[in-house]
Formats: structure tokens, C-alpha cells, sequence
């Protein structure tokens, strides 16, 4: 079973990704185009007055869950091209770049079962963690908080795992199934974990970056910069997702190509 260098892995991502940004920008901004303006609504919609504040509340809520779905089925599309340019060389061009196929619904469906794999897997934790603090009460913090951060770690390993997949949708290939994406990953709990941490940090970084950012805007008091700073939150969160399709291509290369960096 391979093991997962976590260095030169994560060190190939950011290489990749800073090597190929251009070619990236040219690949994502027709989708990009798309994303800014329904975000801007949704701010807008989120601090509208016309309505009462419960109904306003729940327009909110709904309008953040739609608007939340068509981001994330626009970067599955713009992650099934990347993956097919980084791994088939593969350049879409004009309207393909702007593609809604099966395969990236196929995409868009992998990823959400992914993540409510990992949240049925968290269940259980919560509510054994739920009976220490009702039993023990603050003494079942002891109990409860380290349960809370494996729980998270594995998750971390877990979905890094199952996600070797998401590339093998993108090829179309249909001979990779989630259990195939675990068996070959195994015995790298911790090599993903590390990664993960890695990339947990750019994360944290570019977060602090969009915060900042914002915040300076938003001291000038000019209503037109709140399109400025969604289009700094939009440009910063698709560095930081072609940065998380790089690495599960890297991933997949390593694992089920037998690929080295």
C-alpha cells in the first residue's frame, strides 16, 4: 500500500496551482460571472427591509441555501474541467467552459453524498458526547471535547479519502466507486490528516485576508463597495477551491494512477 508523502504532495498542489492560476482564471470566470451577481443579490436580499423580520429571517436563510447550492454546482463544474486539464489535458473553450453535463452533476451529487457521509458518521459522536455532558455534567467535558477533536480528525482523513473519487467522476470513469477510493487510500490516516491541516491553514490564512479586506471597505461607508468585497470573497474562495480540486488531483494521481511527485 502506498503511502502518502504529505511534504511533496502539498508542496506539488501549491506548485500546481500557482504554475497553472492563469489558465485557471481563463477556465472559471464565464462561471465566476454567474456566481458574483447572485451573491450580490443574496446581500442585498439578507438586509432587505420590506419585509417583517421572521419573514425576512427565513427569505434569508433560503435564499443563502439556494444561492449556496448554485455556487457549489459552478465550482463542480469548474472543478470537472480542471480535473480533465490536469489530467487529460483536456481545453474547454467558449461555452464549454460554462458546462452542465451529467458528469458534473454526477459531480455536484458525489460531493454532497461525501459530506453527508461525513455528517452521519458525526452523529453518533455528538450524541455520545451529549450523554457524557447530561450524565457528567462539566466533568463530562473531559470526556466530550476529546471525543469532539478525533471525531474532527477522522473526518478530516475521511473525506480526503472518499473525494479520491470526485477525479475518477470527472474522467467519466465508472470502474471507481467510493469503496475503491477507501481501499486504496488505507493506512494513510494520518499522511491525510496532515494535508489536511496544511490546507486547513491556507484556509485560515485566505480567511483572514477576506476578513481584513472587508472590513476596510466597509469603514468607507460606500454602498457599491459591498460589490467590491463579494468580488475579493469570490476571487479568494476560488484560489482556495482550485487549490482543493488540485489537491484531490494529486490525490487521485498518486493513489489510483500510481503517480509520483
Amino acid at each position: 500500500m502506498r503511502k502518502l508523502p504529505v511534504g511533496a504532495a502539498f508542496g506539488h498542489v501549491l506548485q500546481s496551482t500557482v504554475n497553472n492560476l492563469g489558465f485557471a482564471w481563463h477556465l472559471s470566470w464565464p462561471w465566476l460571472l454567474v456566481i458574483l451577481p447572485l451573491n450580490l443579490f443574496a446581500g442585498i436580499y439578507g438586509i432587505g427591509d420590506s419585509l417583517s423580520p421572521d419573514q425576512a429571517s427565513a427569505g434569508a436563510v433560503l435564499t443563502s441555501l439556494v444561492i449556496g447550492l448554485l455556487s457549489m454546482f459552478a465550482f463542480a463544474s469548474i472543478a470537472v474541467s480542471w480535473h480533465r486539464y490536469i489530467l487529460l489535458d483536456e481545453v474547454p473553450k467558449g461555452w464549454a467552459r460554462l458546462r452542465a453535463d451529467n458528469t458534473v452533476w454526477r459531480y455536484f451529487g458525489n460531493t454532497i453524498l461525501i459530506f453527508l457521509a461525513i455528517i452521519a458518521g458525526l452523529i453518533p459522536v455528538a450524541i455520545l458526547a451529549a450523554i457524557f455532558l447530561a450524565v457528567l455534567g462539566n466533568f463530562g467535558a473531559v470526556f466530550a471535547v476529546p471525543l469532539y477533536l478525533a471525531a474532527a480528525l477522522y473526518s478530516m482523513s475521511a473525506f480526503y479519502r472518499l473525494s479520491v473519487k470526485l477525479p475518477a467522476v470527472a474522467l467519466e470513469r465508472q470502474d471507481i466507486h467510493m469503496r475503491d477510493a477507501w481501499a486504496a487510500t488505507r493506512d494513510n490516516t494520518w499522511q491525510m490528516i496532515g494535508l489536511a491541516m496544511l490546507f486547513l491553514l491556507c484556509a485560515v490564512a485566505l480567511a483572514i485576508v477576506i476578513g481584513l479586506v472587508s472590513w476596510l471597505l466597509a469603514q468607507s461607508g460606500a454602498s457599491f463597495l459591498l460589490l467590491v468585497s463579494l468580488a475579493v470573497q469570490i476571487t479568494l474562495n476560488w484560489v482556495l477551491t482550485i487549490m482543493g480540486v488540485t489537491l484531490l488531483t494529486s490525490l487521485y494521481g498518486f493513489f489510483i494512477e500510481q503517480r509520483d511527485f
